[in-house]
C-alpha cells in the first residue's frame, strides 16, 4: 500500500472545458499558422455534453438504429458549434463572422479543413489543462 494517492480532482477537466481554449488555425497546404483563433470549448463541457444527449435521446425517440454519413456529419457539426465561443480575426466576403451556433454550423458546413482542426482541438484534452 502506498502513503499517496492521486486526487482526480487535480484535473478538473470540466472545469477547463467550460472556460475554453484558443485554436489557431493553420493554413490547410503548408501548415503555417494564420491570424485566425476559434475560441473552443472541449468535449468535457455541458454544452458539448447537453448537445450529444439530445442527439442520442432524438435517435433512441426515433428508434433509428443507423445513420447515414450525411447525418452522422451534420450531428458533428452541431456539437462542434454548440461548443464554440468566438471568432477571432475571421470574416467571410469580407465580413467579420459574429459568434451565434449559425454561423459556427455554417462555417464547419462550408469549409471542412477548418472543421477538421477544429474537431482535432476539442478531442484532445491537453488543449484545456494549463
Amino acid at each position: 500500500m502506498t502513503d499517496s494517492i492521486f486526487d482526480v480532482t487535480a484535473f478538473d477537466l470540466k472545469a477547463r472545458s467550460e472556460a475554453g481554449a484558443p485554436l489557431t488555425l493553420r493554413h490547410p497546404k503548408t501548415g503555417e499558422l494564420l491570424p485566425a483563433v476559434i475560441w473552443l470549448q472541449g468535449e468535457d463541457a455541458e454544452n458539448y455534453r447537453r448537445t450529444l444527449r439530445a442527439q442520442i435521446d432524438w435517435q433512441i425517440t426515433e428508434r433509428k438504429l443507423e445513420l447515414t454519413a450525411a447525418e452522422m456529419e451534420e450531428r458533428l457539426i452541431e456539437r462542434l458549434a454548440a461548443i464554440t465561443l468566438r471568432f477571432e480575426n475571421i470574416g467571410r466576403g469580407g465580413v467579420v463572422l459574429d459568434s451565434r451556433p449559425e454561423t459556427a454550423r455554417a462555417l464547419y458546413r462550408e469549409h471542412l479543413w477548418i472543421r477538421e482542426q477544429v474537431a482535432a482541438f476539442v478531442e484532445e484534452r491537453a488543449n484545456f489543462l494549463p
